[in-house]
């Protein structure tokens, strides 16, 4: 059982934390409380309508996977294109440098993948109030979801990756630390502070890919991401470039 008593304690002073054994949502409930300028985390052991991308369900049994939020203000002058790959790679800096974990990829927008199978999901909310932009990081990363969990994207969890089982106390911290830090750069620097990190783990890098492209289907190949975060799309129709992921599927 993920137990998660001294998680404040390896945070930074100015981050509120927030432990719950189950909730509907770590996203839903950091954007309930009142407005703030300090960071706030939310972590809990069971998500009971976790969300994905387009109002999908996140799927997660209790206790099986690292289930967390973090609320972060920005300036209202931010362009937050990008932020989830920068989230991303955070995750995937964590997993590589302090668990050795190799053949990770990040899939534009905001899947971490191992190999071929998913491994974790960021979800994205922000509001804008006071002239401040807040947004709500929502990550979801597989620990042990057993031989009989059911989902229809191929996934993986750490328990088939790493040789022995990982402190999740310790590993949520280290992955809370080092998204605050990255978008600490991310809003100080923008993008271009992570693209050749993006370049590096670009799942979709040459893969071909079919797109609904003003109301027409097409096919092209995907080459990097502009300075927006915007997937750039090689095809017969020239260069595309895509800001959403609902309309792609890989060929």
């Amino acid at each position: 059982m993920a137990g998660y008593s001294t998680l404040a304690k390896l945070l930074p002073d100015n981050v509120e934390c927030f432990v719950l054994d189950s909730t509907p949502s770590t996203n839903d409930y950091l954007a309930d409380q009142p407005f703030s300028n300090n960071t706030k985390v939310c972590i809990a052991r069971e998500q009971t309508c976790g969300k994905g991308q387009y109002n999908r369900q996140w799927l997660s049994k209790k206790n099986s996977s690292i289930l967390l939020s973090i609320r972060r203000n920005f300036s209202v002058n931010t362009l937050l294109n990008g932020l989830s790959l920068v989230v991303g790679l955070a995750v995937i800096e964590v997993l590589t440098k302090k668990y050795g974990i190799n053949q990770l990829k990040l899939k534009w927008p905001n899947d971490v993948y191992f190999q071929t199978q998913k491994l974790a999901g960021i979800l994205l909310e922000s509001s804008v109030q006071n002239n401040t932009q807040s947004v709500v990081i929502g990550l979801g990363l597989n620990n042990d979801l057993g031989e009989n969990f059911v989902c229809e994207t191929p996934w993986i969890d750490l328990n088939q990756i790493l040789k022995s089982a990982p402190n999740l106390e310790q590993l949520s911290a280290k992955l809370i630390n080092k998204i605050i830090d990255y978008c600490g750069v991310f809003e100080l620097q923008g993008l271009n502070a992570f693209q050749s990190k993006w370049c590096e783990y670009d799942y979709l890098s040459g893969k071909p890919l079919e797109l609904n492209y003003q109301d027409e289907k097409i096919t092209g190949v995907a080459n990097g991401i502009n300075d927006e975060g915007a997937l750039l799309i090689e095809s017969d129709k020239g260069v595309i470039e895509a800001y959403s992921s609902e309309q792609i599927h890989l060929i």
